[in-house]
């Protein structure tokens, strides 16, 4: 029977944000912000498992896998060689994979209906993007003037058929975006509907994001 797996990418450093420990382990409404997407991974009803994908350090440790109950694996020095080392897991261990799901720890907005609406996109789409218009002018290095219908934001999570992306996907690639590295042929959906995905970059994004947790539960 095919597997649907999800991803958990949690092995930054979080230099940009500037707190003694990684922001994934910074506290939100009382619980650590890793809590808020493994919450959600496991309440979804079209996932079959998922795994954390952790820095050496924490990786380590255990503490994440004994707090959580969760499978960890070893990232790596990148982002793409920490994604690699997921999809090599997930090869070996899943190897009735069918479409998989991730979700950066520092985007904690994640919800269970979410991940289940990417999985059943996979159904008529190669892979999945949530993705955004840009509502400010956009410039060009180059050209000065871009037209910014042209482009759109992507940002965690994703969904990939598994045996597509991992038949293409290199971890020394330049290419940021694991979408990027499948043939041009490969078909994407682009869901625009998730409004209130913020990714924690910086100490006040905190603020923000209890700010709309908050109103979700009429608080």
């Amino acid at each position: 029977m095919n597997k649907n797996i999800g991803i958990i990418l949690a092995g930054g450093i979080g230099s940009r944000f500037g707190a003694s420990c990684p922001k994934q382990y910074c506290l939100i409404l009382g619980k650590e912000m890793i809590w808020y997407t493994i919450e959600a991974f496991k309440k979804a009803k079209n996932i079959d498992d998922f795994i954390v994908v952790l820095d050496k350090e924490q990786f380590e440790k255990g503490e994440i896998a004994k707090t959580y109950g969760v499978k960890t694996v070893l990232g790596g020095s990148t982002r793409n060689k920490s994604f690699k080392n997921a999809l090599d897991y997930i090869h070996e261990t899943f190897p009735d994979c069918e479409k998989i799901v991730e979700n950066n720890a520092a985007c904690p907005m994640i919800k269970p209906e979410l991940i289940d609406e990417f999985i059943d996109l996979l159904d008529e789409y190669d892979y999945v993007n949530a993705a955004y218009k840009i509502t400010d002018a956009l410039g060009s290095y180059e050209n000065r003037v871009a037209n910014r219908e042209d482009f759109y934001l992507i940002q965690a999570p994703d969904a990939y058929r598994f045996p597509l992306l991992y038949k293409h996907f290199d971890e020394n690639s330049e290419l940021g975006h694991p979408g990027h590295q499948l043939p041009l042929e490969a078909t994407e959906y682009r869901y625009f509907g998730y409004l209130n995905n913020i990714k924690v970059t910086y100490p006040n994004d905190i603020k923000i994001v209890e700010l709309l947790m908050r109103e979700e539960k009429g608080e």
